[in-house]
């Protein structure tokens, strides 16, 4: 599994911006810090600019953090009140307690008897809810009442940015994805998706590929998941599963099903064989890959860095044929098939080309084919 947290610290910068607005907000370092209307409603708009959260999300958010401050600094008697806030219009703020209205008492921090409930409202309903204004005179908080606000309303954006992302890929699980590369860091590289920076692991590197900042690329999303830790994300441009997206993208016979993939095998960055067939009988499948004058094949190979790729036919007929084509580039004498081994006669100068660098296209060959292969 290629898999990695939706986000990486090059958010950081924006999470310094997050910083100076909850400090607008709660004033972390000068106490006592009058929370006034201006301030609360300026901070309020700058989180709706800065992160782009819906107005009702962000005073949610806010609302919450001042509920925390309010019963860290004891602004509120009995910290197990349930408190609702109501912020105005010109951002000033009002604290209600909300009491529900019932024949027996069982939670007196929770709940009020109806004659007791008769003090804020006329004729109370049983189960009908009592909000009793209880904002201070001056709304002011300590350090560390407004530290935790904050740091409340930075647990809640973080969390709306996790379901945000999730809910924008969810959708897109096994397509491609346009992405630019933002930098390198270890051997990691970090891109950014849609406004979004995303890190691609070495499990899903082109091997021996630089990628150079500034770059397009692809990226297959085989997966998005969510758990506690947040949104994770399976990216990759090593996989066969990766090639196959490129093909489907740049071959509209796929499409059709006009042509077929019948298998894969790759070494990522060094060279790719896929076998192919036609549904049609007067249509060449190799030639459909390969393109006039290899325009198809040239703009796969370019997408995969100039990594080698071989298409082979095969109708299930001829395995001795079978092999021979899959050790393609090199010319196969002649091809013996016994008891599951491939012996392939083979000159001499054709042999490097049989086997490959790092034995890369031998291997492909026998695990394209089935057969272990012997060159003689």
């Amino acid at each position: 599994m290629i898999v990695r947290r939706y986000y990486e610290q090059s958010d950081a910068a924006r999470w310094v911006r997050c910083h100076f607005l909850l400090v607008s907000l709660f004033i972390f370092y000068i106490i006592p810090m009058k929370l006034d209307a201006n301030t609360m409603k300026d901070a309020i708009m700058l989180l709706i600019k800065d992160y782009k959260f819906n107005p009702v999300q962000v005073m949610e958010m806010v609302k919450l953090g001042i509920k925390t401050a309010l019963k860290k600094d004891g602004l509120v008697e009995d910290r197990k009140a349930v408190l609702q806030i109501k912020i105005e219009a010109d951002g000033s703020i009002k604290v209600f307690r909300e009491y529900t209205v019932v024949e027996e008492l069982e939670d007196e921090d929770k709940e009020l008897l109806t004659d007791e409930a008769l003090e804020y409202v006329d004729d109370p309903q049983i189960w009908q809810k009592i909000y009793v204004d209880i904002t201070p005179e001056e709304i002011t908080f300590t350090r560390i009442g407004a530290q935790a606000a904050a740091q409340t309303i930075k647990q809640q954006i973080k969390a709306l940015e996790k379901e945000r992302f999730y809910e924008k890929f969810q959708d897109k699980q096994w397509e491609l994805l346009k992405a630019k590369v933002l930098r390198a860091v270890g051997d990691t590289v970090i891109l950014d998706i849609d406004g979004t920076s995303v890190v691609l692991l070495p499990e899903g590197q082109i091997r021996g590929k630089i990628y150079a900042t500034g770059e397009e690329i692809f990226v297959l999303l085989r997966k998005i998941d969510k758990d506690v830790n947040g949104v994770l994300l399976d990216i990759t441009q090593s996989s066969t599963d990766f090639v196959e997206s490129l093909l489907n993208k740049i071959i509209p016979e796929l499409q059709e099903w006009k042509v077929l993939i019948d298998k894969i095998v790759r070494v990522p960055g060094k060279r790719t064989k896929v076998v192919v067939s036609s549904t049609d009988d007067n249509i060449d499948p190799v030639w459909v890959f390969v393109g006039q004058k290899g325009s198809r094949i040239n703009t796969i190979l370019t997408l995969l860095d100039g990594e080698k790729m071989d298409f082979i036919e095969y109708d299930g007929s001829n395995d001795a044929k079978f092999v021979a084509d899959a050790l393609k580039p090199a010319r196969v004498t002649s091809v013996d098939i016994e008891w599951g081994k491939a012996y392939v006669t083979i000159s001499e100068d054709q042999k490097s080309l049989a086997i490959g660098k790092w034995a890369a296209n031998i291997r492909l060959a026998s695990e394209l084919t089935g057969y272990q292969i012997e060159l003689k």
